[in-house]
């Protein structure tokens, strides 16, 4: 059986590189992409810099005889040219989050509203935004950026928010968080159990040890937290969204909670303004623990097309630790040489 010949394209500003013609000679291509990181990145290595200019548009695609797959979308924010030739960072479009910072406030509006919104101020196009519980009132400042504002509206919902390869901008409930809305005011009940059963969204790859496999390793620990608190400053209703909102002298009356056992967290949340929304934070917020508890990271050979949010299975590994199905949350990739010699992903998944 033939073997395959990793390939690469590179597109940056007005300089096109390729495996078969390696302008400006590329010596290291490496990306970094991680759902804990708010943007990708991308080092590059030329031997010359061919024009290449800060604010430049970067687009990568990775693969094996001449069928590649997008790998990394971004722009140029860094050059450092030597005699011997120049490094080229340059990081993902989550940059325009980043570097927005607007004050508005919203009423009777949906986090998913809130987070298209936030998207088109920034020029970028969304992708997967969840809809979300709506938010009697909800309001961001301008000291902070928009991309911190828009992460911790996320992980109050227990969302993951990030890019994909292609650039655009997800703002989704995956993994154990997946579930979390789909019983609707008054019903977390039936959420708790679909989150429960762990799962996943996106596409889905499976590895089998002994084909695929290059490394894996797992990592257990014991969650942060058992239980989760919620409590609103001066919560307005425990009817629901719907009812008039009128202030209370007794706040513990409409705490929400999510979890048992210890230890536990209680977290002061102006934002829950009813006893509905205290449940779904805390129930969010879980899911943010909860991610770090059991995490697998596998080495495979030329895998450009999985992507973040997708759900990656292994399978036959000795250590049943290793087995079984979770969601890819860190992809880095890398490319040695002009000719690309070694294309090897890195993915981490986590439940």
């Amino acid at each position: 059986m033939p073997s395959l010949k990793p390939t690469f394209s590179l597109n940056l500003g007005s300089l096109q590189s390729t495996t078969d013609n390696p302008v400006a000679g590329p010596q290291q291509l490496v990306i970094d992409r991680d759902m804990d990181i708010p943007a990708d990145a991308l080092t590059l290595h030329l031997l010359e810099r061919s024009g290449v200019a800060l604010g430049d548009r970067v687009s990568v695609k990775l693969g094996h005889d001449g069928n590649e797959e997008t790998a990394f979308t971004g722009e140029v924010i860094r050059l450092r040219p030597t005699l011997t030739g120049v490094k080229i960072q340059a990081v993902g479009t989550m940059q325009a989050l980043l570097n927005l910072h607007t004050a508005a406030t919203f009423e009777q509006k949906t986090a998913g509203s809130i987070a298209q919104d936030l998207i088109q101020q920034a020029g970028l196009s969304a992708g997967t935004v969840d809809t979300g519980p709506t938010l009697p009132r909800y309001t961001i400042d301008s000291f902070t950026s928009a991309f911190w504002h828009l992460k911790r509206l996320a992980d109050r919902l227990g969302y993951e928010l990030y890019s994909d390869r292609e650039g655009t901008i997800q703002f989704r409930g995956l993994g154990a968080a997946a579930n979390l809305d789909a019983a609707g005011v008054g019903g977390l009940l039936g959420a708790v159990t679909a989150a429960a059963s762990g799962l996943l969204g996106g596409a889905g790859e499976g590895y089998v040890f002994g084909q695929h496999l290059l490394a894996g390793t797992v990592w257990q620990q014991q969650a942060a937290r058992q239980e989760i608190t919620i409590g609103g400053e001066s919560p307005m209703s425990g009817q629901g969204d719907t009812t008039a909102h009128w202030l209370t002298t007794q706040d513990t009356d409409y705490q929400g909670s999510a979890g048992t056992g210890s230890p536990s967290q209680l977290i002061l949340d102006p934002v829950a303004r009813t006893r509905d929304l205290a449940d779904r934070f805390a129930l969010g917020q879980l899911a943010v623990i909860n991610r770090q508890v059991h995490q697998v990271q596998i080495t495979v050979l030329g895998r450009p097309q999985v992507d973040l949010g997708n759900s990656i299975s292994t399978s036959n590994v000795p250590d049943a630790l290793l087995n079984g199905s979770r969601l890819h949350s860190r992809h880095p990739a890398s490319l040695f040489g002009a000719k690309g010699v070694c294309h090897r992903p890195e993915s981490c998944a986590r439940r």
